[in-house]
C-alpha cells in the first residue's frame, strides 16, 4: 500500500513540475504572432492568431506588450482575458473597408452590418484590462471647418462603436483608457453579468454621437469608478424593438463631464426598464444631470437615484438637473409607463429647471424627490430659448417656457421634501460666461446670452397642472423675487405645505 501513495517530497516536485508548465501554455504574446510595433502596420490579423490560438486551446491571457499598434479590428472570444499592459497604445486604423463587417440589428430591429475596432459576440468568460490606450482616431471620421461651439458633423461612414459586447455573459471590462471614439465608445447590448471598473473614457466634448456607455437591453451589469469625458450621453440605459429589456443595472462612484445627459434612460424605450440604481457620481458639467425619456411603449420602473452631485455649466440652452418624460415617438407609438422613481441628496448648480412631463391621458407615477439643494449662478429665459426639440413635450409649449425651477404637468403621487433654493447673486461668476451657447439637436442656432443682468427671468420655486395627489414642501423655498409668487398649480389635488 505505501509503494503506491506518494510521499509529500514527490508531490511538491511534481507540483512545481507542472504549475510552469500550464501558466506558460496560458498566456499568449502578440508579437510571437506577428505583431509589429508600427504606426503603419495592421495588427489585426497578428493579434486575432493569438486571440484564436488561446481559443483552441481551451482559453487563456492574451498579452499585448507595452508599444504603439495599428488595428483595424479583433473579435475576442469566450474564456480569453486580452491584457493591454501599461504603454499600450492602439490606434484605430482609418481604413473603414479593412475592418471585420458583422451582421447585427440595430435600434429598430432591422438587420445591419456593424463594424467595431474590439468586439466580443456570443462569448463567455471575456476580461479586458490593462493600463493601456485605444484611440478610436475619431477625428478623422468628423467633417471639417466647425469651430465650436458647435456641433460637429460626421462623414456618412464611421465605425458603429468602438468597443462592443453582443450576446455575451460574464464579461468584465476594467481600467483600459477609450479615447477619441468615431462614434459610440463602449457598447454593451443584449448582455448578462457585466463588469465595468475603473475604465476611463476621454472624447472631445463636440464629437458626434459619441456616447461612453451605452447599455442595451442588458441585465446584472454593474459599472464603477469610471471618469468619462464626451460630447453625447455619458452612460445611456437603452432598449431596442425585438430585444430584451435593462433590468438589475447599478452605476456608482463615477465622475462625468458631458454637453448630454450625465446618467440617462432612453429613449430608446421600447422594452422595460426595472430595478436600476445611480449613486454616489459626480458631474463636472452636463446639459442634463439625470433624465429619463420613454417615448417607445417600455415601463421604466423602480429606479433609485441618490447622492449625486453635479452642474448644468454646459454651453447650451435650457439646461435642465433633472428631466423625466413620457411621451410617443410617433402616433402609432404605444404609450409607456415611468414609476417609483425615487431621488434623493442631491446637490445641483444650475442655470435651469427641473422638468417632469407626462403626455396627456398618461401620468409619471410615484415620483419622489427629498433632500434637493438648488444653486443658481444664473437664472436662463426660457421664453427666449425655447425650442420645437422632441427633447421637450410636444404641445406643450407653454411648459416649455415655464419659469419656475420645478416644472410639473400630469404627475401622479408626487412628493418633494426637504428641497432648498439659494437664487444668484449681483454677479454672474466668471466660470458661468460662455460667451455662446449651442442648442440640442439644432447644428446652426446659437445665443449669446447677456451676463450683466444674472436674472434673465424671475422663478417661481413650482409650476404644476394636473398633479394629482402627492404632497410638496415648500416650507424652506421662496421665489427668485418677492413680487413672484412661490407656486402656481392649475387642475390639481396635491398637497402644498407652504
Amino acid at each position: 500500500m505505501n509503494n503506491k501513495v506518494l510521499d509529500m517530497k514527490q508531490i511538491c516536485l511534481l507540483f512545481f513540475l507542472i504549475i510552469p508548465f500550464v501558466s506558460e501554455a496560458a498566456v499568449y504574446n502578440v508579437l510571437d504572432f506577428g505583431a509589429k510595433c508600427d504606426s503603419a502596420f495592421d495588427n489585426r490579423i497578428a493579434f486575432q492568431a493569438a486571440i484564436d490560438k488561446a481559443y483552441e486551446n481551451g482559453g487563456g491571457t492574451v498579452i499585448i506588450p507595452s508599444g504603439r499598434y495599428m488595428l483595424s479590428g479583433i473579435d475576442i472570444k469566450s474564456n480569453i482575458t486580452l491584457e493591454l499592459q501599461a504603454g499600450v497604445y492602439l490606434l484605430a486604423s482609418k481604413d473603414l473597408g479593412a475592418y471585420v463587417a458583422h451582421p447585427g440589428i440595430n435600434t429598430l430591429g432591422n438587420k445591419v452590418v456593424r463594424k467595431f475596432m474590439i468586439s466580443v459576440f456570443n462569448a463567455v468568460n471575456v476580461t479586458i484590462c490593462g493600463k493601456g490606450i485605444i484611440d478610436g482616431q475619431g477625428k478623422y471620421y468628423w467633417l471639417p471647418d466647425q469651430i465650436p461651439p458647435a456641433w460637429i458633423k460626421a462623414k456618412n461612414e464611421r465605425p458603429n462603436a468602438l468597443l462592443e459586447v453582443t450576446n455575451s455573459e460574464n464579461v468584465t471590462i476594467r481600467d483600459i483608457i477609450l479615447i477619441e471614439s468615431p462614434h459610440w465608445t463602449c457598447h454593451i447590448l443584449h448582455c448578462k453579468n457585466v463588469i465595468i471598473d475603473g475604465i476611463t473614457i476621454d472624447n472631445s466634448l463636440y464629437a458626434p454621437n459619441a456616447d461612453g456607455i451605452d447599455i442595451t437591453g442588458s441585465k446584472l451589469v454593474r459599472v464603477s469608478n469610471c471618469n468619462i469625458k464626451t460630447c453625447d450621453d455619458a452612460i445611456v440605459l437603452k432598449t431596442w424593438m425585438n430585444g430584451e429589456s435593462c433590468e438589475d443595472i447599478t452605476v456608482t462612484n463615477c465622475t462625468m463631464e458631458t454637453l448630454c445627459v450625465a446618467l440617462k434612460i432612453g429613449t430608446e424605450s421600447y422594452k422595460d426598464f426595472k430595478r436600476i440604481a445611480f449613486s454616489n457620481c459626480s458631474v463636472k458639467a452636463a446639459s442634463r444631470i439625470f433624465a429619463m425619456y420613454v417615448f417607445d411603449g417600455g415601463t421604466a420602473e423602480n429606479i433609485v437615484v441618490d447622492n449625486i452631485t453635479g452642474t448644468t455649466n454646459a454651453p447650451l440652452v435650457l439646461n435642465r438637473p433633472i428631466h423625466l418624460m413620457l411621451s410617443k415617438r410617433n402616433t402609432e407609438s404605444r404609450p409607456g409607463k415611468i414609476r417609483n422613481i425615487f431621488m434623493s441628496n442631491m446637490i445641483f448648480e444650475t442655470d435651469g429647471r427641473i422638468m417632469m412631463t407626462a403626455i396627456e391621458d398618461s401620468y409619471l407615477e410615484n415620483i419622489r424627490i427629498s433632500n434637493l439643494h438648488l444653486s443658481y449662478p444664473f437664472i436662463e429665459n426660457p421664453e427666449e430659448t425655447a425650442t420645437n426639440s422632441s427633447q421637450f413635450p410636444t404641445g406643450m409649449e407653454h411648459i416649455t417656457k415655464a419659469k419656475a425651477a420645478i416644472v410639473a404637468k400630469n404627475v401622479m403621487d408626487l412628493y418633494i421634501d426637504k428641497l432648498t433654493i439659494y437664487w444668484p447673486g449681483k454677479e454672474v461668476p466668471e466660470y458661468w460666461r460662455t460667451p455662446v451657447r449651442i442648442v440640442n439637436g439644432d447644428f446652426d442656432k446659437k445665443f449669446k446670452p447677456d451676463y450683466s443682468n444674472p436674472r434673465q427671468a424671475e422663478f417661481s420655486v413650482l409650476y404644476g397642472e394636473n398633479l394629482v395627489a402627492g404632497k410638496i414642501d415648500l416650507s424652506n423655498v421662496k421665489s427668485s423675487s418677492s413680487e413672484i409668487i412661490p407656486y402656481i398649480v392649475k387642475e390639481s389635488s396635491i398637497i402644498i405645505n407652504k
